[in-house]
């Protein structure tokens, strides 16, 4: 029965992978804001705050007017009080932090955790109560005495003492630099759409209500400060143009220094002053060892901006430079965008914990890498005031765009992964030479589509996308899909319609809908198909030229496409040297009726002069992820798409002009085949084809023969239920056998995000004994599931085995084998962790002449999953199962000599020692039969072993010194001789291959 049904499965299995074209999910619609007519409330702040420098507080005192603009009456006003979100590891925060994988905040002590309290609000005059949410410390609903009419307003005060956490984040500090953001008591933003209060997460930004803030700030003398606004004291601004002039008069890193100490603070303190209309935030900065720059810009308008940075020794040089590009970004932002409305811009050298930079309004904290991107934000976010939160490509994928833009004056391959084609060795060995920069940032977004793990542009809010896809997806394919409109639109039309955008929306609230508004009363176009369908999908895209005509001076070209939604293709004619003569765009079309007869086309008409060959999408600007099709010759004869093979070491980006194998040397060595040499070759690791493929000969010189890996698969991305759908076939010889293994497996789920990650397999696999000449048969069904976070991982795997000792043996009807096993790992300090493993594994039907068993201490590797270096047990020290281990079956750390043909279980227990580089471990196990020891006058079913582990390379190479177990006679090893023989070792290189570590990094 169990035999008929892993076959049932397998026969299955292709009929499920054909079902897969199923219809094609909808696209995100941005959502249409309530039927209310656009309201925009209005907060104006007077904060007078006191740094503790010693004890690491604030000390404050806010007022601020708020005043109700919406048609409704108020009963109360939710209020964000960020701080909060560093109390404990159930904040939001926390939690997220959780899920991230980040165990600092995790496991940080109570003085490095931070909180807001010494709460007393009024209103207008009156106490009022607040209510703190119930699942976020860091929200809480303002209760009003009275409701508040419309168009009134309301004083609001409260005095306030944060405790300011670590750099865990955003807000906080590292010795004495600090970081002061998201600090005070805030509202929320009510806009027609309703409230929106928000806890704070780092992956996820923010959303506020414009308005005035007065701040003052009170600290001791010699500390220096960039801040949101306008300073209002003379003496400081002196002080700051001195500072100014005595850093400008340093050249050289040697002129800086490398002193990173904090100076003593001054006995006397400084009250400094900032105000500022207009803005939504107000942040501040404060070191007392920042070097100051300062300059001026003037913009399109004729303004002049006064533009600073701040910064530590640390990196000088490179801000020096950050000067620039401060004015390079207020300069060209300004001119594409509209005008910088504030009177200065600055950035800040800082120790945040929150990716590179973060932004605020008139002031970031920054690396120098990151300045253009940071002060950019002044646009979209700072101006712009979009909901970060729900929709992050507002802020984040847009300012990439236009960061992308200025770093392309300098450098006109400029993107995410410029880096790799500044190096001219690096570019030219990868086979990057010539590639414009959106070709390389295209392959984050490519290696999560190819393997059915992106995510739409529009659609997810922050919370909702992956760590990697809120890269790939909001900064990356946001701005690589507006270079994309831009090009289909021409750059004037974008860049008017984008002028016309800011004029109507600066300082208020847009939404998608309303951008794509502005965007098609400006061109005069219907842009559903980009805002809805475009930005709204994950679907991949590809289109080729399905035929080619040339009349004479005419070159007649129809583009397909299979696409599911519609989209425009850019296609150029390009001479014999690959010069881009002529682009045209097809109109939006798409394969919209998967039931069509007909393919869907459309029809370009191409000048015929120089024309070599047409090209789609010769600029990369489009999601395809199929370049191999994209050129067509025309003298070549009939749809030839050839092209001259190149080789290239360790991975290439996919170019329309080249085809590219990859490949590395390959080095292994075991006691039967001694040193081996040889070469692997492979397609495209980073974005997976269709069809994949990987040869690896390897060369053994003690046998002169030709060993190796051989793989073939299939990938398929199914519309629901699983992720992916993969055929293989596995050929491999080493060790004087050959295996050949065909499988089926399913990845799911088909939702992206933090939820357990399955695999069901259907393997079959055959194993041939050269020396012997006996090939083994075993049909394999599994399942595993697996979840992990910063403080827990847990798995399980369930096997059903059907094993033949001879393939040819005919009244043999095998041994069935059902295995299962639970892990779970819990970490008790950021870097110490209690692993726990029960196994259970059973012969439900056992072959007449059969010599499979179930093995205490390893598997016996039926399938040869595991990379042994003394399969044939031929070393003293290197023997399989004697001294190398794979940790499987009942995964005995010592060598206990016993096997079972019945079933078999252990439970497996590993716990790290603190403050030593060393865990102990204890294994139990059990067996059906009892069984004899050497040495031992009575037979036993009951075993155990325990000792001490020295993880070198955690999970990959671990060696096991037992010092005491059943293995030993008395339960202690007798002599020196017996405890060494005893240490063994686990080498996991599977867990090494690139193409694994690539995939399962780019799941978490």
């Amino acid at each position: 029965m169990k035999n008929r049904f892993l076959f049932g499965l397998l026969a299955l299995l292709p009929g499920l992978a054909l079902g897969q074209r199923r219809p094609k999910p909808k696209p995100a619609a941005p959502a249409k804001a309530a039927a209310v007519p656009y309201f925009q409330q209005e907060v104006n702040y007077a904060i007078d705050v006191k740094l503790d420098d010693r004890a690491h507080y604030l000390r404050g005192r806010e007022e601020l007017v708020y005043h109700n603009n919406s048609p409704q009456p108020l009963g109360f006003i939710w209020f964000h009080l960020w701080p909060n979100a560093y109390r404990d590891n159930h904040t939001a925060f926390g939690q997220e932090q959780q899920r991230h994988g980040n165990r600092k905040f995790l496991f940080a002590k109570a003085k490095d955790r931070g909180f807001i309290d010494s709460l007393a609000f009024a209103v207008n005059g009156q106490a009022a109560k607040l209510e703190f949410d119930p699942k976020n410390p860091d929200i809480a609903k303002l209760v009003l005495p009275q409701a508040l009419a419309p168009g009134a307003t309301a004083t609001i005060a409260t005095p306030f003492r944060v405790k300011l956490p670590g750099s865990f984040s955003r807000l906080g500090h590292v010795g004495q630099s600090y970081q002061i953001s998201q600090w005070y008591p805030k509202p929320a933003v009510l806009d027609r759409r309703g409230w929106h209060p928000i806890p704070y997460l780092s992956q996820g930004e923010f959303y506020s209500e414009y308005g005035s803030f007065d701040v003052s700030i009170t600290l001791p003398s010699n500390y220096t400060v960039g801040a949101t606004g306008v300073l209002q004291n003379p003496d400081e601004q002196a002080r700051m143009a001195a500072l100014a002039t005595a850093t400008a008069s340093k050249k050289t890193a040697d002129d800086f220094g490398k002193d990173m100490a904090f100076p003593a603070s001054a006995p006397t303190t400084k009250t400094l002053r900032y105000k500022q209309e207009r803005v939504h935030d107000f942040a501040w900065f404060a070191d007392k060892r920042f070097n100051v720059l300062r300059d001026s810009v003037q913009l399109p308008s004729g303004r002049a901006v006064s533009t600073w940075v701040l910064f530590t020794n640390r990196q000088a040089m490179k801000w020096i430079k950050g000067l620039q590009d401060v004015n390079d970004a207020v300069r060209n932002y300004s001119k594409w965008v509209g005008d910088y409305p504030y009177a200065s811009a600055t950035a800040v050298d800082g120790a945040l914990s929150a990716g590179s930079g973060m932004e605020y309004p008139m002031v970031t904290v920054t690396e120098p890498e990151a300045i253009v991107h940071e002060v950019g934000h002044n646009w979209f976010y700072g101006i712009l005031g979009s909901n970060e939160r729900d929709f992050p490509w507002l802020d984040e994928g847009m300012n990439s765009y236009f960061q992308y833009r200025v770093e392309e004056l300098t450098n006109p391959q400029a993107g995410m992964l410029s880096a790799l084609q500044t190096a001219k060795p690096v570019a030219k060995a990868f086979g990057l030479e010539n590639l414009p920069g959106t070709a390389l940032s295209w392959l984050p977004y490519q290696a999560m589509a190819t393997r059915g793990l992106a995510q739409p542009v529009q659609g997810p809010t922050s919370a909702e996308y992956t760590q990697v896809n809120y890269a790939a997806t909001v900064y990356e394919k946001t701005a690589l899909s507006m270079k994309y409109l831009a090009g289909y639109l021409g750059q004037e039309k974008f860049d008017a319609a984008m002028h016309q955008y800011y004029a109507r929306w600066q300082f208020k609230h847009p939404y998608p809908e309303d951008m794509q508004a502005v965007f098609e009363e400006s061109t005069g176009q219907k842009l559903g198909w980009f805002f809805r369908d475009f930005l709204g999908t994950a679907q991949p895209y590809d289109a080729d030229i399905s035929a080619l005509a040339v009349f004479n001076d005419v070159v007649k070209v129809l583009v397909r496409t299979d696409s599911s939604v519609p989209w425009a293709v850019p296609v150029s004619t390009v001479d014999a040297q690959n010069n881009v003569l002529e682009t045209l765009w097809t109109p939006p079309f798409g394969n919209t009726d998967p039931n069509a007869d007909e393919e869907v086309t459309s029809q370009l008409n191409f000048k015929r002069e120089n024309v070599a060959a047409v090209v789609v999408d010769a600029g990369y600007l489009t999601p395809q992820l199929n370049r191999r099709n994209d050129r067509l010759k025309i003298e070549s004869g009939p749809l030839d798409r050839s092209e001259p093979l190149h080789l290239r070491p360790l991975f290439s980006v996919e170019r329309w002009d080249k085809a590219t194998v990859n490949w590395l040397p390959v080095l292994g060595a075991n006691t039967s085949d001694k040193l081996m040499l040889g070469a692997a070759f492979y397609n495209n690791p980073l974005a997976p084809k269709k069809l994949q493929y990987l040869l690896m000969p390897m060369y053994s010189f003690n046998r002169n023969e030709l060993n190796g890996i051989g793989r073939i698969q299939l990938n398929a991305l199914p519309q629901r239920d699983s992720r992916q759908f993969i055929t293989a076939l596995t050929v491999q010889r080493f060790e004087r056998y050959f295996k050949t293994e065909p499988s089926f497996t399913f990845i799911l789920p088909h939702r992206v995000g933090y939820v357990p990650q399955q695999q069901v397999q259907v393997a079959f696999t055959s194993v041939t004994d050269q020396d012997l000449s006996r090939t083994r048969s075993i049909v394999t069904g599994a399942y595993s599931v697996r979840h992990e976070d910063a403080l827990q991982a847990w798995s399980a795997n369930v096997e059903l085995n059907h094993l033949l000792a001879s393939a040819t043996e005919s009244n043999d009807k095998g041994a069935v084998l059902l295995r299962a096993e639970a892990a779970y790992q819990r970490f008790y300090s950021a870097k110490k962790r209690v692993q726990v493993r029960l196994f259970g594994g059973r012969f439900l039907q056992s072959a007449a002449q059969t010599d499979f068993v179930l093995g205490l201490s390893s598997s016996p590797d039926y399938r040869r999953q595991t990379a042994f270096l003394d399969r044939q047990q031929i070393s003293h020290a290197l023997t399989a199962q004697v001294h190398q281990t794979d940790n499987r079956d009942g995964a005995f750390k010592a060598f206990v000599p016993v096997a079972s043909q019945k079933w078999l279980s252990s439970l497996n227990v590993q716990v790290d020692v603190p403050a030593l580089p060393l865990a102990i471990f204890a294994d139990l196990g059990a067996t059906s039969e009892k069984q004899f020891l050497a040495g031992r006058a009575t037979s036993q079913r009951l075993f155990y072993d325990a000792g001490v582990t020295l993880p070198f390379v955690r999970n990959i190479f671990e060696v096991y010194v037992p010092v005491a177990g059943s293995q030993f006679r008395d339960g202690l090893p007798g002599s020196r001789q017996e405890f060494t023989d005893g240490i063994r070792f686990v080498l996991n290189l599977n867990k090494l291959s690139p193409f694994r570590l690539l995939d399962e990094n780019l799941t978490r």
